[in-house]
């Protein structure tokens, strides 16, 4: 696969992941609030650690770059240099 190509995939995928995230969120707070009922520390925290991991895995994405995936380590000839 191209660098573009394999970008274009990690953007497609994050971007599912985060939609279908809120959907899940929405529907388990909805539920909770139909049924007027409070939310559990359990149900609150298997929610707060969903959107802590997305949020982590948007954060090594920006800092290591969104193709990682394709980079491949190649020493620099600057590196290995003797003066």
């Amino acid at each position: 696969m191209t660098k573009s190509k394999l970008t274009k995939f990690a953007n497609v995928i994050i971007v599912v992941c985060v939609a279908m995230g809120a959907l899940m969120t929405a529907a388990v707070i909805y539920e909770y609030r139909r049924l007027d009922t409070v939310l559990p520390a359990n149900v609150l925290t298997v929610l707060f650690g969903f959107w802590g991991g997305e949020l982590l895995i948007i954060a090594l994405r920006q800092i290591f770059g969104s193709d990682v995936v394709s980079q491949k380590h190649k020493p620099k000839e600057e590196e290995f240099t003797t003066i």
